[in-house]
């Protein structure tokens, strides 16, 4: 049994962004409860900063499946022939 599947791939510009993550690092302050009033840890953390990430345009690969046909007996070179137009 042979399975024939024809794909179309193409690349498109597409506005993509605009998604809730991780964009940075700030630094802030320590709570007064968090800290150690020794001075042998940092007043200051370095905690992620989130927020939306910028939109942009990017270049994406496309796929559709525009056939796809299951059969019992395959002449190869019938089918070759018939990809290259011969």
């Amino acid at each position: 049994m042979f399975e024939i599947t024809i794909i179309e791939k193409r690349y498109v510009k597409r506005l993509e962004g605009k998604e809730w993550g991780v964009i940075g690092e700030k630094e802030v302050e320590r709570e007064e409860r968090f800290y150690n009033h020794d001075d042998l840890e940092p007043k200051t953390i370095i905690k992620k900063a989130y927020g939306y990430t910028p939109e942009i345009e990017k270049t994406v690969e496309e796929k559709r499946e525009v056939l796809k046909q299951v059969v019992e007996v395959l002449d190869l070179a019938t089918v070759i022939k018939a990809i290259n137009k011969l």
